[in-house]
């Protein structure tokens, strides 16, 4: 489903051409971007939906193939918005290492936010 989606935010993104002097393809680029980022709400919100009722376990394993993934979406999306700006450049494998590392050291307020500083519900026994 994740690649599905992947898929369409690229389509989405890659295939709108945004020229300077035209007001309908600038609208048409704001529509496209727009649904993608729509779209990448509803998916992102649709687990947390779906489950909200219970409790959630996920090992360190599960964890970091989730963070892979959304690396990997992340990726393509910013490789979709560098095709609609021209053409693409080839990268080497220290390319996607300190991308990995800013997406990881980006990510961490987040992980501060729902894990260390998150309240835990303490039932009392009166």
């Amino acid at each position: 489903m994740l690649v599905g989606v992947a898929w369409l935010g690229y389509w989405l993104i890659g295939g709108a051409v945004l020229l300077a002097g035209d007001a309908a393809s600038a609208l048409l680029f704001t529509l496209r971007l727009i649904g993608a980022l729509v779209l990448t709400g509803l998916v992102l919100a649709y687990p947390g939906w779906r489950t909200r009722h219970a409790k959630v376990e996920k090992s360190f394993f599960v964890r970091l193939i989730e963070l892979l993934v959304f690396y990997g979406l992340v990726g393509t999306l910013g490789f979709a918005f560098e095709l609609n700006l021209g053409n693409a450049f080839a990268q080497a494998w220290q390319f996607y290492a300190v991308t990995l590392s800013l997406f990881v050291v980006l990510g961490y307020p987040g992980f501060v936010l729902k894990y260390l500083l998150h309240r835990r519900k303490h039932n009392r026994v009166r």
